[in-house]
C-alpha cells in the first residue's frame, strides 16, 4: 500500500480510510529464524493529511496470522495475532525519532506492517499439547520441575559417605 504525495493532497477534506489484505513474499522470512511465514494479513487504517506540516497521520489495526517456530522442537506453530499502532509519516527531515520519514514523495506502509508484525512476535513459543523433548547420546532436554525434582533427590558427593556412618554405643 503506497500513497504520493499528490495523491494525499488530492483527498476529500484531507481523509482517508482504507482495509488491505497484505501478503508478504518468501525470501521475505528465508534468513529470518523468528518468523517463517504470515498469513491472511489484514491492515485496516484511517489516516488524515495535514498540508501544512506535510504530514499524514495514520491511526493502524493489523490483524492476521503468523508461523514461527517451536523453542523446544523447532516445529511449526501458527499464532493468530492482533496489533494496533498510530504512525506519522513527513515528507520533509524531522528531528523527531517518532516521525517516519517519507522515501521521496512516497509513504510505503509494507515495511512499517512488517516492523510491527515483528515487534508482536512472542518471546517464547512452545507448541500445545503433548511435547516430545529432544534428547540424544548423553544429554536430553526436560521440564523444569523434572529437573528440580531430581536435584532434590541426588545427594552432594561431599556427604555421600555419612550415609554409610552408624554411630556406635558405648
Amino acid at each position: 500500500m503506497k500513497w504520493t504525495k499528490t495523491d494525499l493532497i488530492r483527498l476529500p477534506s484531507g481523509h482517508l480510510h482504507f482495509e488491505e489484505k497484505f501478503s508478504f513474499d518468501k525470501s521475505t522470512f528465508e534468513k529470518n529464524s523468528r518468523i517463517k511465514e504470515l498469513k491472511d494479513v489484514v491492515v485496516k487504517g484511517d489516516g488524515s493529511y495535514d498540508d501544512v506540516n506535510q504530514r499524514l497521520y495514520l491511526d493502524l489495526d493489523i490483524k492476521g496470522t503468523m508461523v514461527v517456530p517451536c523453542d523446544i522442537t523447532f516445529e511449526l506453530v501458527t499464532l493468530p495475532f492482533h496489533t494496533t499502532s498510530s504512525e506519522i509519516f513527513s515528507f520533509y527531515k524531522d528531528e523527531d525519532p517518532d516521525v517516519l520519514e517519507a522515501k521521496g514523495d512516497v509513504v510505503d506502509l509494507l515495511p512499517v506492517v512488517f516492523q510491527l508484525i515483528y515487534m508482536d512476535i512472542p518471546l517464547k513459543v512452545v507448541k500445545p499439547g503433548e511435547i516430545t523433548y529432544p534428547r540424544g547420546d548423553g544429554w536430553e532436554v526436560m521440564k523444569e520441575e523434572d529437573y528440580r525434582r531430581l536435584k532434590s533427590e541426588e545427594m552432594d558427593p561431599r556427604l555421600a559417605k555419612l550415609k554409610d556412618y552408624k554411630p556406635q554405643e558405648d
